[in-house]
C-alpha cells in the first residue's frame, strides 16, 4: 500500500475542528492587533503582539489555502464562502490563490514547468549560458534581501491586488478581495486610529517576510527535488522536494502545521488541523527531510539546481563545477 493511501483516513474534514480552529485563530488575530495597539511604544510587548500576528495571519492562509483545497470544511460552499473572507486578512484573492497553488502541486518538482512555482530556480547549464546581464538579475534575485524581504513586500502588498492568473480567475474575485481587505484596513485606522494601523502594518511586513522564508526552506534546499516532465514522479517530488520544519510545537501552532509540508504535497486533501496527527502515524514510511531553525536559514546559500549531481548548488561552487566539466588535456 502506498503512502498516500496509508494517509487517506485523514483526508476528510472534522467541521467540529475547522470552526474551533476558525474561531481561536480570529481570536489570536485580534488579541494581537488590540496588544499592539493598547501597548504601542513598549518595544518588548511588541515584539510579542508581532509574533502573535504574525501566527493570527499566518493561521488565516492555512485556512483559506485549505478552503482552496476544499479539505477545510466538508461543504464545498462554505470552504468558497470563508476562503474569500478570509482574503481580508492575507490579502490574497481566493479564487486566483487556489488556481496558482493547485498548479504548484500539479507541477511540484518538474523542471519543465517552474512558472508554476513561488521561487524562480534556474539550472546550473541555464546559469552557465546566461549573458552576464541575466546572470547579475539572478544573483539579485537569489538575494537574501530580495528573497526575504523586498519581494515579499512587492508581492503581498502590490502583486496580489492584481495576481498572476486574475483573468482566467474572474476579475470579480479581485475586486471582492481588495474591497474587503481595503474595507478592514480603514476600519483599522479610522475607527481604531493611526497607532494601530502602523502596528498592522509593521507586523504585516514581518509576517509576509517570515511567511516568504518559511515556504523557501519548504522546497530550497540541497538535496530538493527536480526533474524533467517524463521523469518527474509525484510521490518523490512531494516526499523529496518538501522538508519538514522542525521548530518546536509552538511554531507548529502558530504556523497551522505548515511544517509537515511534504506530507500536504502528497494529499492535499488532509486539512491542517490533522497534518500532524497523520505526519505521526506514518513517521516510518514517510523518513522526512527534517530542518531545525538554523539549518533552514542556511538554505538560503543554495541557489542553483545541478543535474549533473542532482542537488542545489552554491554561487561558489561554479567554479568547481566548470573545471569538472572542462575536457582532460
Amino acid at each position: 500500500m502506498s503512502i498516500r493511501q496509508l494517509a487517506k483516513p485523514y483526508a476528510a474534514p472534522i467541521n467540529s475542528l475547522a470552526w474551533f480552529h476558525l474561531i481561536n485563530t480570529t481570536a489570536l488575530y485580534i488579541s494581537a492587533i488590540s496588544l499592539g495597539t493598547l501597548y504601542w511604544g513598549n518595544i518588548p510587548v511588541q515584539v510579542l503582539a508581532i509574533v502573535l500576528f504574525a501566527g493570527g495571519s499566518i493561521r488565516f492562509f492555512g485556512i483559506q489555502h485549505d478552503c482552496g483545497h476544499l479539505s477545510y470544511f466538508a461543504n464545498r460552499r462554505v470552504n468558497e464562502t470563508v476562503g474569500v473572507i478570509t482574503g481580508a486578512f492575507t490579502g490574497n484573492p481566493y479564487y486566483a490563490m487556489r488556481y496558482n497553488h493547485n498548479r504548484h502541486h500539479a507541477y511540484i518538482g518538474n523542471l519543465d514547468e517552474r512558472a508554476a512555482h513561488e521561487v524562480l530556480t534556474w539550472t546550473v547549464d541555464e546559469y552557465l549560458s546566461a549573458t552576464p546581464g541575466q546572470q547579475l538579475f539572478y544573483r539579485v534575485y537569489r538575494s537574501a534581501f530580495v528573497l526575504y524581504f523586498l519581494g515579499p513586500i512587492l508581492i503581498i502588498f502590490f502583486r496580489y491586488r492584481y495576481p498572476k492568473n486574475a483573468r482566467k480567475t474572474g476579475l470579480l474575485d479581485v475586486l471582492m478581495q481588495n474591497t474587503l481587505m481595503f474595507s478592514f484596513w480603514g476600519l483599522l485606522y479610522f475607527v481604531f486610529g493611526w497607532q494601530c494601523f502602523a502596528f498592522f502594518l509593521i507586523a504585516s511586513v514581518f509576517t509576509a517576510c517570515f511567511g516568504t522564508f518559511m515556504v523557501y526552506a519548504g522546497h530550497n534546499y540541497e538535496n530538493a527535488y527536480w526533474e524533467h516532465a517524463e521523469s518527474c514522479n509525484f510521490e518523490d517530488a512531494s516526499l523529496k522536494g518538501s522538508s519538514v520544519l522542525d521548530f518546536g510545537r509552538l511554531f507548529h501552532f502558530l504556523t497551522f502545521n505548515f511544517a509537515f509540508h511534504d506530507l500536504h504535497h502528497l494529499h492535499a486533501r488532509i486539512p491542517c488541523y490533522r497534518l500532524q496527527a497523520c505526519h505521526i502515524a506514518l513517521k516510518d514510511e514517510l523518513q522526512p527531510t527534517r530542518m531545525g531553525f538554523l539549518e533552514a536559514v542556511s538554505c538560503i546559500r543554495w541557489k542553483l539546481w545541478d543535474e549533473a549531481s542532482g542537488k542545489m548548488v552554491r554561487f561558489s561552487d561554479l567554479p568547481q563545477i566548470r573545471a569538472a566539466r572542462m575536457p582532460a588535456e
